[in-house]
C-alpha cells in the first residue's frame, strides 16, 4: 500500500469519526488516569447506545455509595410497587401503609393527615431538616438510633403536611418500611426483581438499619455508573427498556412533573428527583431531571436529547464534589445539543 493510500485512509478515519467522541472521550480519559481526584467514575449514553466511559482505580467493582441519589431510585420502587397494586395510590394516608405508628402519630391530627405523596415531595410537615445541622429530625442524630422509623415519627410537627418543602431523609425511610409492608418482601428482594433485574443490573447493594432488619431507602446504595445510566435510560424511555416495561409511563410523568419549589435553590422537585433548566447560547433551553448525592454522585437525566450521564465521587461535604454538575454546562451538554443540531445518532 502507498503513501498515499494509507494518508487517505487516515483521513477517512479521521473525519468519520463521530464529532461526540474527542470531548466526551477526553474527559473520560482525563477521569482514568486520576486527573480529577475522587471523581472516579462518568458514563454517557443517548438512546441506549454507550457514548463514553471512565473509570478510575478506586472506583469498587461494585460501584460507588451513590448517597442521597439513592431517594429517587426508591421513587421508582414507589411507583413500581403502585403499578402492581400493592399500594392503592400516592393520596394513600401515611398511617393506613404504616400501622405501627399509630400510637405516635396520636398525639397530633396532622400526622394523621399525611399522605404518601408528602412524604415523595418532602412535605411531610415533620420539624425534620437535614440542611440545618439543629433541627430535630436530622438525618446524622436519626443515624445513631437503632429504630429510625421511630426517631422520624416521634418529631414533631412544624407545618401541616403538603404545604412546605423540607429535606428529610426520614421520609425515604419511612417509603422503604412502607415497601416492605406493602409487598411483603424486603425492599432488596423487590428491587432486584421489579426493577435491576429488567435492567441487567446483578451487584447493587444496600445498607440496613434496625440490626439489618430493614433497609436504608434513603442513602447509601452502591451502584457501578453504567447501572446509574441504564437506569436513567429507562426513565428517559418512560419506563420501558430494551422493549420491556419496567414502570408505567404515568408513574414516570408524575415521578418527574414538579410538585413543589424548593427554598433558596433554582431547582424544583417531582417525586423525590431534581428538576432543572439549563439553559445559554450553546445549550438552548433543556430540561433536566437529577438524581444527587453527597459527594459528587449524580445521574443527568435530558429527555429531549435522551442522554443520561451518571458520575460517581466521594468527595464528600466538599464544595468541589459539585464539579460534574459544572461539566454539564461547560463540556458535555454543548456537544450533545450541537450533535442533535447536526442530527447526529449515536452510531453516526
Amino acid at each position: 500500500m502507498t503513501f498515499k493510500s494509507l494518508f487517505l485512509l487516515f483521513l477517512a478515519a479521521l473525519f468519520a469519526a463521530p464529532a461526540h467522541a474527542d470531548p466526551l472521550t477526553s474527559l473520560a480519559r482525563e477521569i482514568a488516569s486520576g486527573k480529577h481526584p475522587r471523581i472516579d467514575g462518568m458514563v454517557v449514553m443517548r438512546d441506549g447506545q454507550l457514548l463514553a466511559e471512565g473509570y478510575g482505580e478506586s472506583l469498587p467493582s461494585s460501584g460507588r455509595d451513590i448517597r442521597s441519589a439513592t431517594k429517587s431510585i426508591t421513587a421508582l420502587l414507589v411507583g413500581i410497587a403502585i403499578d402492581r397494586g400493592h399500594i392503592p395510590s400516592v393520596e394513600t394516608p401515611v398511617l393506613e401503609l404504616l400501622p405501627e405508628l399509630a400510637q405516635a402519630f396520636a398525639d397530633d391530627p396532622r400526622k394523621q393527615r399525611m399522605r404518601l405523596q408528602d412524604l415523595l415531595t418532602m412535605r411531610s410537615g415533620l420539624d425534620c431538616n437535614d440542611w440545618v445541622r439543629d433541627s430535630p429530625g436530622h438525618e446524622d442524630k436519626m443515624y445513631r438510633k437503632r429504630d429510625w422509623l421511630a426517631f422520624w415519627a416521634r418529631q414533631p410537627m412544624r407545618d401541616e403536611p403538603g404545604t412546605r418543602f423540607s429535606y428529610c431523609t426520614g421520609n425515604v425511610v419511612a417509603l422503604g418500611r412502607i415497601l416492605a409492608n406493602a409487598t411483603g418482601e424486603p425492599v432488596p428482594v423487590f428491587a432486584a426483581r421489579g426493577l435491576f433485574a429488567p435492567l441487567g443490573i446483578g451487584n447493587a447493594t444496600w445498607e440496613t438499619w434496625n440490626r439489618g432488619r430493614d433497609t436504608d431507602t434513603g442513602g447509601h446504595l452502591a451502584l457501578h455508573p453504567r447501572d446509574l445510566a441504564r437506569i436513567g435510560q429507562m426513565v428517559i424511555q418512560r419506563g420501558e427498556y430494551d422493549g420491556q416495561r419496567v414502570v408505567s409511563a404515568a408513574w414516570i410523568e408524575a415521578m418527574t412533573t414538579e410538585h413543589t419549589a424548593v427554598p433558596d435553590r433554582p431547582q424544583r422537585y417531582g417525586y423525590l428527583w431534581w428538576l432543572d433548566r439549563a439553559r445559554g447560547p450553546k445549550l438552548g433551553d433543556q430540561p433536566v431531571w437529577m438524581a444527587w448525592g453527597n459527594g459528587g454522585n449524580y445521574l443527568f437525566l435530558f429527555p429531549g436529547l435522551e442522554t443520561s450521564a451518571a458520575f460517581a465521587g466521594s468527595r464528600y461535604n466538599t464544595p468541589e464534589a459539585s464539579e460534574p454538575m459544572q461539566w454539564m454546562g461547560t463540556r458535555i451538554l454543548p456537544v450533545l445539543v450541537q450533535d442533535a443540531a447536526r442530527g447526529l445518532s449515536p452510531e453516526n
